[in-house]
């Protein structure tokens, strides 16, 4: 049997052998890469022809019914079109064409309420606006000071205070004002940057009877753009452009301003849900073409990163598409409304003309009536009988000496007509309307740096300025408030596009004397990664309190706090022995920076104890060493303005005693510890 098996085994091995399959020789690392470029080739292929066939979401139906919701927003909103056009021309001092007098006469337009607002505007710029960020935890407080320093020099890169200045005349003017907030990819060579921009009513629609910009369905910014312009950025307008869907309302220029070549861009604005989470989608289109629009971008961004085992770049995604994502990661419409006096159901309130338009028609038509009455009281006027055989010509050529008559001139052949003389009364009402404009415009003679009569003194003045400034302070809260939202969102925007660091160059008054050029990117507002027992727990968004403080563009401000920044010095207040009474003091009193100036008066405090204890152990020191060299650094000290010595300016070194300049060290730095 055993024969039989080793007989059979040959066999079963031959076949063995014959049923094994041969092995086939391994690919070349040059076929790999091939082959993955070439899998590579056709996911991209594949990818474009999925998109290509894809049908838009945002197409011209939907754009025309975006034009509808459009229309139903600008019919809401026509009565304030109307106020804001006529706040205009009352701005030009244009006012007696709303007076419907019914004659072409004389009408005599005085400034009364265009000096109202000049005056608030020149309080509203005097106390312009900076930004100190506060962190909300410790670990962002590097990062709070740098954005102190780099955000203010964004604004002036972005001639904010231009934008400022535009926003303060708008908001005095018509109510309330628009500011927008965008990112703008051209800027820096395409690098991009912030920019923000005054946006006007006439021009911009929301949802009817809202007070909170960002509660609106929707937002419409429109622009009037030339048609050249339109068809050299994007080539599908060739030939498709002319007739308006959209009318906007117009201002009454002073200049022929010819829209005809010009079409109407919309900027449209709303919000999608993807994924339980809140997007801003924008659409930029003119009549029913769609020039761009975030959710028909539907490509994911990726990157090519090498493959460590066959050395090929492959494309892996790095985010979310921009549908998904939306235009701005903080979801927030882009727009910053704020209204001067506000009312219920507009995000735009009552500006300054609006409350002095009609006391401002009043003085206008008195002293229209006053002026006519002085003039004729001042034009001699005369009866004359038809057959007086009086030279007309010559009595009413005032440059003729002679003038002729044929017969005596008597009371029956001529009479002076009797005016009438103006009562004062018509005056003084005169008078008390251009009061009551300077009261409810808070435009009083104090505010313009006139005392009442009677008032001398300079105290009594400067609390009348005071006084009389509340309600101007009270409308630059108002500009403030709404810078802070506009910093809120420039962060945010930091936040999503700072990616490449940038060079910034921080003034000296910010880093101690001397100006610095430093690099700053958003790797410090990123999520950052949270710990709890050395675990990590999640991540935490970087977030900031806005401080606005103003500039003190006014120089009697600029004065005011120089002044009291001496009488500080003069009071000690800078002296480290001093310390614990100035903070004491200061803690009574209220001024801008106060904090910063408590913090450094408690460091030179903290600085001093440090000294005194460090000048008491180089004082034992040198006694259980050298008494004459105790005596040499005592004297040093002495000279730079450590405590005086024992009466007598001598000191007995001889014996156990112990110095009495030691003692009286060591009792300071006793003091001040405990005191700490």
């Amino acid at each position: 049997m055993d024969k039989n098996k080793r007989k059979q085994a040959p066999e079963d091995m031959a076949q063995a052998q014959e049923q094994r399959p041969t092995a086939k020789s391994q690919p070349s690392e040059l076929e790999i890469r091939a082959q993955n470029e070439l899998k590579m080739l056709q996911h991209t292929a594949q990818k474009k022809q999925m998109q290509a066939q894809m049908k838009p979401k945002i197409d011209s139906k939907i754009v025309t019914q975006a034009s509808e919701i459009l229309r139903k927003y600008k019919e809401g909103k026509a009565r304030l079109e109307q106020k804001i056009i006529a706040n205009e021309e009352f701005w030009k001092l244009r006012q007696w064409n709303y007076m419907n007098d019914g004659n072409n006469d004389f009408k005599p337009a005085t400034a009364w309420l265009w000096s109202c607002i000049q005056s608030r505007y020149s309080d509203a710029m005097d106390s312009y606006p900076t930004c100190n960020f506060q962190p909300r935890q410790s670990d962002d407080k590097a990062e709070a000071i740098k954005l102190s320093a780099i955000v203010p020099v964004i604004l002036e890169q972005n001639r904010y205070e231009d934008v400022y200045s535009d926003v303060v005349w708008y908001t005095l003017k018509h109510g309330g004002s628009i500011q927008g907030i965008f990112w703008d990819g051209s800027k820096h060579n395409g690098l991009g940057d912030v920019t923000i921009k005054k946006i006007d009513f006439i021009n911009f629609f929301w949802e009817p009877g809202i007070t909170d910009i960002q509660e609106s369905q929707n937002i419409f910014n429109t622009e009037l753009v030339s048609n050249n312009i339109l068809e050299q950025r994007y080539p599908q307008c060739v030939g498709k452009l002319g007739g308006n869907t959209i009318t906007l309302a117009k201002y009454l220029y002073d200049d022929n301003v010819d829209t005809s070549d010009k079409s109407v861009v919309i900027d449209w604005y709303y919000h999608t849900e993807y994924n339980g989470k809140r997007a801003l989608q924008y659409v930029k289109y003119v009549n029913d073409i769609v020039l761009y629009a975030t959710e028909n971008d539907i490509e994911v961004p990726t990157q090519q990163i090498v493959d460590p085992q066959t050395g090929i770049p492959i494309e892996t995604p790095t985010g979310k598409s921009m549908a998904e994502r939306g235009l701005y990661d903080h979801a927030l419409y882009p727009f910053v409304a704020a209204p001067l006096y506000p009312v219920e159901g507009s995000i735009c309130g009552y500006g300054l003309t609006d409350i002095g338009r009609d006391t401002q028609i009043q003085i206008d038509k008195i002293n229209k009536a006053v002026t006519e009455n002085t003039v004729l009281g001042a034009t001699p006027r005369y009866f004359i009988k038809g057959d007086g055989a009086l030279n007309e010509e010559e009595f009413t050529d005032m440059s003729k000496k002679l003038v002729h008559v044929a017969t005596n001139v008597g009371e029956e052949n001529i009479r002076a007509i009797d005016n009438p003389q103006l009562s004062a009364v018509y005056v003084n009402v005169l008078q008390s309307k251009i009061d009551e404009l300077k009261y409810v415009t808070s435009n009083q003679d104090s505010n313009n740096g006139v005392a009442p009569s009677g008032v001398t003194a300079a105290s009594a003045i400067a609390a009348l300025q005071e006084t009389a400034g509340k309600n101007a302070r009270s409308s630059n809260k108002t500009f403030h408030r709404a810078y802070r939202e506009v910093i809120y969102q420039v962060i945010e925007l930091i936040r999503q596009f700072y990616d490449i660091p940038r060079t910034f160059r921080i003034a000296p008054d910010t880093v101690g004397g001397e100006e610095q050029f430093v690099q700053y990117s958003n790797a410090g507002l990123k999520e950052q990664p949270m710990q709890t027992m050395g675990t990590e727990t999640g991540f935490r968004l970087p977030e900031f309190d806005i401080d606005v403080t103003t500039e003190k563009a006014n120089p009697y401000k600029k004065m005011e706090m120089n002044e009291l920044a001496l009488n500080f010095y003069n009071q000690g207040f800078f002296n480290p022995q001093m310390a614990d009474q100035a903070l004491a003091c200061l803690q009574m009193m209220d001024f801008t920076r106060k904090d910063e100036i408590m913090q450094r008066i408690q460091q030179n405090g903290t600085l001093q104890q440090l000294l005194a204890q460090y000048q008491q152990i180089a004082l034992e020191l040198a006694q259980q060493v050298d008494p004459a060299l105790a005596e040499q650094i005592a004297q040093q000290i002495l000279q730079q303005g450590g405590q005086p010595l024992p009466q007598g300016g001598m000191v007995n070194l001889d014996g156990g005693d112990e110095h009495p300049y030691v003692e009286h060290s060591r009792e300071q730095a006793r003091a001040s510890t405990q005191a700490d």
